[in-house]
């Protein structure tokens, strides 16, 4: 299991969380999602023998709402 912190742009509302967690949820190998709104950081948990940080960022999630990796 590895996570993968992120700072989120354009999310302005619980709907665009909601749509984020929902798109990512599609990927097969995510375990959870943890936006916090507020200070636009997200948290992805992610089976690293199934999907890797790439595949997570080239989600339709990050074209609506652009993502850069945060160091760990």
């Amino acid at each position: 299991m590895e996570e993968l912190k992120l700072k989120i742009s354009g999310m302005s509302c619980q709907m665009c969380v909601k749509t984020i967690k929902n798109l990512l949820s599609e990927l097969e190998g995510i375990i959870n999602v943890d936006i916090d709104l507020e200070a636009g950081l997200g948290t992805v948990t992610y089976d690293e023998k199934i999907l890797n940080e790439e595949e997570i960022l080239k989600n339709e999630a990050f074209e609506l709402y652009p993502a850069e990796k945060l160091a760990n």
